[in-house]
């Protein structure tokens, strides 16, 4: 019967991504071009389609890219007006800051709001609004690792995180024992949101390879594992939340040699792809980096923040947030040192459950912890690590159980 029901669940989902594809590249156009669809119905169906449309994170991220290319410095020459005038980003796809038009607005800029200001931008591209983040707000190998693509002349970046992301996939079906390799194949296929999140040009999506292959590459190749988690944190801020999990986890099985000398790849990769930019301009830099957690952003995403969004609080302030934010933080980490042999896996869940509790937690900070957590689960009890106690070196002892 578990069998059945799962493969019930599989057909299902099968079939509704391929409805959903068919339905976003061929059906809805022709139905929005209709005259005879009514404007509500044209409306909402619009926004649909926009949700597959670049957003400001994606289009600066393709423009520090393109800059690279051209010779200049991704971070003091961002711009999230003409970057999303360039890619037909739309006034709703930009992330809103409390100053200037908005700072008295709460909890989220209205629609008729969010269009006023992009109009009065669009007539000066050149100069984004104060209402706008504008920087670009992720550490450089988010743009280092496209830039080639880019210049071998793919044009949409979401071709390039397809790219990257099916490479790690199948790295990770290469790891994972053969018997337990359509499971993975499978539940990877119809993960709706990782493919979603790819089509709507999501940021994580590169994240999301980078820390699979990171995990995975534990109980194959440290080096490998340590390289790739060096690349996710010198990629996105939202790896930093893993990167504590990880070294507990490298501690707790492997000693601490293991752990410092790993750490000393993840700090030499994040230093060798940042410093550059860092020391030619070294407070834009800062600035830009810290901009996620510094700047007035609003409330926004499907945790406590929901409380403020809905309406059932009106709490102002981030503090509050910020300091629930904190405190399972730290919970998660002591309960992950304690239990972490016992529960390895538990780490790429923990490492997101404080964001439950942010001021904002949006849905492309969830999505890849389960997927990266069954590859890991598929392949532990796999592969058994043995610890050389001569030097830093790794010696792996494979059972096929």
């Amino acid at each position: 019967m578990l069998k059945r029901g799962a493969l019930t669940i599989f057909i299902t989902l099968f079939v509704l991504g391929i409805l959903e594809g068919i339905a976003v590249t061929t059906a809805l156009p022709k139905v929005i071009q209709n005259q005879h669809v009514s404007n509500d119905l044209r409306q909402a169906l619009n926004g649909l389609t926009e949700s597959y449309q670049y957003n400001d994170a994606t289009a600066l991220t393709q423009q520090a890219a393109e800059n690279l290319l051209a010779g200049k410095n991704p971070y003091t020459n961002a711009n999230v007006v003409t970057a999303l005038m360039k890619y037909n980003g739309e006034y709703d796809r930009v992330t809103p800051l409390r100053l200037g038009a908005f700072s008295d607005v709460f909890p989220y800029p209205t629609n008729e709001q969010l269009k006023a200001v992009w109009a009065k931008a669009t007539q000066n591209p050149a100069q984004p609004p104060v209402e706008y983040e504008s920087r670009v707000c992720y550490p450089a190998v988010s743009f280092l690792l496209p830039a080639p693509f880019i210049y071998l002349g793919i044009t949409d970046i979401r071709i390039v995180y397809l790219i990257l992301v099916i490479l790690a996939l199948a790295y990770a079906i290469w790891v994972i024992p053969k018997q337990r390799r359509l499971l993975f194949a499978g539940a990877a296929l119809i993960s709706l949101e990782l493919w979603n999140s790819i089509a709507g040009g999501e940021t994580g999506s590169l994240t999301f390879a980078l820390l699979l292959v990171s995990w995975m590459a534990l109980n194959k190749n440290l080096w490998l594992s340590a390289i790739f988690m060096g690349l996710a944190v010198a990629d996105k801020q939202i790896a930093w939340f893993f990167l504590p999990f990880y070294l507990i986890l490298l501690f707790r099985t492997r000693g601490i040699k293991n752990m410092v000398f790993m750490l000393l790849i993840i700090a030499g990769i994040f230093a060798a792809t940042n410093l550059p930019f860092a020391v030619s301009d070294p407070k834009n830099w800062f600035v830009s980096i810290l901009s996620p957690m510094t700047d007035p952003m609003f409330p926004i995403g499907g945790g406590l923040a929901a409380l403020l969004t809905t309406g059932l609080l009106h709490i102002k302030s981030s503090v509050p947030f910020d300091i629930l934010e904190g405190v399972a933080f730290i919970v998660t980490i002591i309960w992950y040192f304690r239990y972490c042999k016992r529960n390895p896996q538990a780490g790429l869940i923990l490492a997101i459950m404080p964001l439950f509790f942010a001021w904002r937690s949006l849905w492309s900070y969830f999505f890849y912890s389960g997927t990266i957590a069954l590859a890991y689960m598929l392949v532990h009890d796999a592969i058994q690590p043995e610890v050389s106690t001569n030097n830093n070196a790794i010696a792996y002892n494979s059972d096929s159980r």
